[in-house]
């Protein structure tokens, strides 16, 4: 199957932007064996991951992370 652009889905590159931060953040979604935050790579499987996967750009969604509940802003998905 192809891999899109419109909604945040495995394999998409992502800009956010953390409003609880207020600081811009790109991640890579994928599996986790490859998931290497270092390099920019979340497994999908995460919390952030769970929370961006499925929405479009301009989306704000929230990630229920141990620290408590992060927002973040879709600014762009791409491959």
């Amino acid at each position: 199957s192809q891999i899109g652009t419109e909604k945040v889905q495995m394999l998409n590159k992502v800009k956010v932007k953390n409003l609880t931060a207020n600081q811009n953040m790109t991640f890579t979604l994928v599996s986790e064996n490859a998931a290497d935050l270092m390099a920019g790579k979340l497994a999908a499987k995460t919390p952030i991951g769970q929370a961006l996967m499925g929405h479009s750009v301009g989306d704000v969604v929230e990630a229920k992370v141990p620290a408590g509940i992060i927002k973040f802003e879709i600014l762009d998905i791409t491959l």
